[in-house]
This record gives structure tokens, sequence and C-alpha cells, in this order.
């Protein structure tokens, strides 16, 4: 009967923890360098259903190194990294990870949504911090074509479903 009771108790305090997270907002915004986001494991130490879909219901913050189109689904080759202020120039500093990239998927309807550097400067009457929708297409050709040096050092907030694809894909802005 105290196992039952342990085991009832301790998902209680992982909700209640968990819950609080998200209330608080941790886990860092694109919106401007006032939020930071710690490292997050490319791997999942969890049970074998949760280990098939490592990222379901999360938010990741991301460097990717290609992106492609497989199957009608686009796919990102994607390692988790760290979002830090650099308070010297009021910009985002992005410390890549270094563990192994792994392979996401798009849901079909995710959101794409670009700024500087990876959608370049020329959109007028725009800044280059602000978020532009792209399609997934647009965001593989624009992704491809960017200086090996600039998309390593570019950084992604993503969103996935229950299911583990992506819903969200927010660029870093950096000037």
């Amino acid at each position: 009967m105290h196992a039952s009771r342990r085991r009832a108790t301790l998902r209680l305090l992982t909700f209640a923890a968990l819950g609080a997270l998200a209330l608080t907002g941790c886990g860092g915004t694109t919106e401007g360098p006032s939020a930071t986001s710690s490292p997050v494991p490319a791997t999942a130490t969890t049970t074998a259903p949760a280990a098939e879909k490592p990222f379901a219901g999360t938010k990741r913050f991301v460097t990717t190194d290609r992106a492609w189109t497989e199957g009608g689904l686009t796919k990102l080759s994607v390692r988790s990294a760290e979002k830090k202020v650099n308070t010297r120039f009021d910009t985002w500093e992005i410390v890549p990870g270094t563990g192994e990239f792994v392979t996401v998927t798009l849901a079909k309807d995710a959101r794409v949504l670009l700024t500087v550097p990876i959608r370049g400067d020329d959109t007028p009457g725009t800044s280059g911090g602000e978020p532009l929708p792209a399609s997934q297409a647009e965001f593989i050709t624009l992704l491809t074509q960017l200086d090996p040096r600039t998309r390593e050092g570019a950084g992604f907030d993503l969103s996935f479903d229950g299911e583990g694809r992506v819903t969200k894909v927010q660029s870093l802005y950096k000037p």
C-alpha cells in the first residue's frame, strides 16, 4: 500500500513541478534578450514509450545543421543549445550543444517564423528582429543558402506536440 501511495505522491509532485515551470515561463522566449534558457539534453532517459518521442509536448532551443524534405515531410537535424543574453551588445549569444544531432519532423501545419539572419534583411518596413511567417519549403531554401558559419551560429525555438512533431519553428534574431 505504501508503494502505491508513494507513486501517486510522486506523480502529483511531478505534475505540480511541471505546472509551476509552465506558469513561470521557464524555457525562454525570443521576444528580446531579457530571457534565457538552459541547455537541454538531446536524448531522453525515461521509459521506452517516452524515449521514442523524447521531445513530445516540450519546447527546445536548438541549432541545426540541415533541413530537407522526405516523404512529403520537412525534417530538421537539430542539437540542443543554450541562449544567453550578451548585455554588452544587448543581443543573444548562442552556445551550441555538444551532443549528437537528432532528426525531428515538422507537422504539416507547423508555423515557421523567421528573423534575421535566416530570412535576410531585405524585407521593407520591418525590423530584422520581427518574426515573419514563411512556408516550410521557403525555410529549407533559406537555411540551405546560408553561409555555413552563419547557419552554425543560428538558433531556433521549437515547440513540439504530444506526438513529438514540431508545431512551431522560430529563429532567434541575431544582427
